[in-house]
């Protein structure tokens, strides 16, 4: 199976399994901070950008690790940009590894071209 891009849009389903969070849940969060906003289709299908997982990264941990309730997050995500891009730093490891894993990628794809190029 090959890899999406890692500036593909995600289902909801890819996005729960990366994140480690149940789908009711995401879809829960959604009500909650406006912050999440995945493109619906017709048919009711979400596809979340990579903005968007990233936020939704954030919230997870500013919920489960720093031990905020869902009020102070959403007082977070509403404070003062200096603030909001303070605490979302922490948070941009998702965004980090995403980014490694495709360089990854691309470098184990150019040294096998290189290796059957060499015989």
């Amino acid at each position: 199976m090959v890899d999406k891009s890692h500036t593909a849009y995600k289902t909801i389903g890819e996005v729960s399994k990366e994140l480690n969070i149940p789908t009711h849940v995401l879809r829960f969060w959604e009500t909650k901070f406006n912050k999440i906003k995945p493109l619906k289709r017709k048919n009711g299908h979400r596809y979340y950008t990579l903005e968007s997982i990233s936020t939704i990264s954030h919230i997870k941990n500013l919920l489960q690790n720093q031990g905020l309730t869902i009020k102070g997050v959403q007082r977070v995500l509403k404070g003062k940009k200096e603030d909001l891009d303070a605490s979302h730093e922490n948070s941009n490891s998702y965004l980090v590894k995403k980014e490694l894993t495709e360089m990854k990628n691309l470098l184990n794809e150019v040294i096998r071209d290189l290796k059957s190029t060499d015989t």
